[in-house]
């Protein structure tokens, strides 16, 4: 009872506080969608963009973004695996990770120098 309870206590917060995102799709010529996502509470700042093959897998570069329009992640697919290089932006630091086929097969961390 006691896990029923608190399954209908998520699904009501989930539901209480979820906002619609604005989403735009482009078609491309070369069988590639082109896909921007918004943040849900600012329509106007966009979170994510990058791109779906044509089995809607994620494929190619998607860039990740903070409200103020900065880069946070800069990820690369190859038909919806992880592969290639990754670049996490942090404050002071940018950390790369190179992925193949989803593995792990190296990791950077660069500090930034702020003058």
């Amino acid at each position: 009872m006691k896990a029923i309870l608190n399954l209908v206590l998520m699904l009501f917060c989930v539901t209480a506080f979820s906002q619609e995102q604005k989403v735009d799709y482009k078609k491309l010529d070369n069988d590639l969608v082109q896909a921007t996502y918004y943040f849900a509470d600012n329509n106007e700042a966009v979170e994510r963009e990058g791109f779906f093959n044509k089995e809607g897998k994620l494929h190619n570069t998607w860039i990740s973004y903070d409200l103020q329009g900065n880069k946070t992640v800069i990820a690369n697919y190859n038909n919806g695996k992880k592969d290639g290089v990754w670049t996490y932006f942090k404050k002071d630091k940018v950390n790369v990770v190179t992925y193949k086929l989803n593995k792990i097969v190296n990791v950077e961390e660069k500090s930034l120098a702020v003058n």
